[in-house]
């Protein structure tokens, strides 16, 4: 699955995204007492189950602006594939869960060690965040998909400009016409650039990732069609369907084998030719 998430800029999105998650978890608590929390709390130091799952919703929403915020500030601006955000998701659930768990021992250390608190934390936080969680992902991963096809409309289709490419460590390699690249495909460290040269199809094997590439290829009218493919445009001479029910794009040069189109980049690809 094809699917990229980027921190979004302004501190209110996340913000609001904790309010929403806070409440989420609020009532998700107070409707459906799950795992027995409401026998594991109530009167629990003399206080009533309501006061106790208020105080775990603060515990939440302190540990989730810490995390967010340290996740904020490393990250603002970059793109991830959508499970390496989930990761960053798990761990602040986890973080929250040992908070939360802390807390539960400090009413329950006559009866439960911290250790045993812990598991139960993160069953209580992990099964009832995992729904505003998912959805937060799906949406980045929509804003993110938006963005891009945003970018693709706007990038230059018909202009001819050298391109520069250097190496993971920063060394000129190749310079090649903008106009004169067909495609591009990673692979492990490398990226294959297949170009024109002379009328002849040439390949150059480059030693450098592929969000480098995104870079350095921004605005000249190459653009990303799949998760380990660039496209020229201006070269594709068909979009269709192969046998197997995929998409992929078909090069106006003979002998060039068809890259898959994604079907987030589909309809922008469309539009470009």
């Amino acid at each position: 699955m094809d699917g990229y998430v980027k921190a979004r800029k302004g501190y209110m999105q996340h913000f609001m995204f904790g309010l929403f998650l806070v409440g989420f978890f609020v009532a998700f608590l107070f409707i459906y007492k799950p795992f027995g929390v409401a026998e594991m709390f109530d009167g629990c130091g003399g206080l009533r189950y309501a006061f106790h799952f208020l105080m775990l919703a603060c515990i939440l929403f302190l540990s989730f602006t810490m995390t967010h915020t340290l996740f904020y500030a490393f990250s603002v601006g970059k793109r991830m594939l959508w499970w390496q955000y989930a990761l960053v998701c798990i761990a602040e659930i986890f973080i929250a869960a040992l908070f939360a768990a802390l807390y539960t021992w400090l009413f329950h250390r006559d009866t439960m060690d911290y250790i045993e608190a812990v598991p139960y934390c993160l069953k209580l936080f992990s099964l009832t965040l995992v729904f505003p969680f998912t959805f937060n992902i799906l949406w980045l991963i929509n804003e993110d998909n938006k963005d891009h096809i945003e970018q693709l409309k706007s990038a230059p289709a018909g202009d001819s400009v050298p391109i520069k490419f250097t190496d993971e460590h920063g060394r000129l390699k190749l310079i090649i016409d903008s106009a004169e690249i067909l495609y591009l495909n990673a692979r492990t460290n490398y990226v294959d650039i297949y170009y024109l040269e002379a009328g002849r199809v040439k390949q150059f094997a480059l030693r450098n990732s592929m969000k480098s590439i995104e870079e350095t290829v921004a605005g000249h009218g190459i653009v990303r069609c799949h998760r380990s493919f660039f496209v020229n445009p201006s070269h594709v001479k068909v979009l269709r369907k192969d046998k197997y029910g995929f998409v992929v794009a078909e090069f106006n040069i003979p002998d060039i084998n068809p890259v898959p189109i994604s079907k987030n980049y589909y309809e922008a690809i469309a539009e470009l030719m």
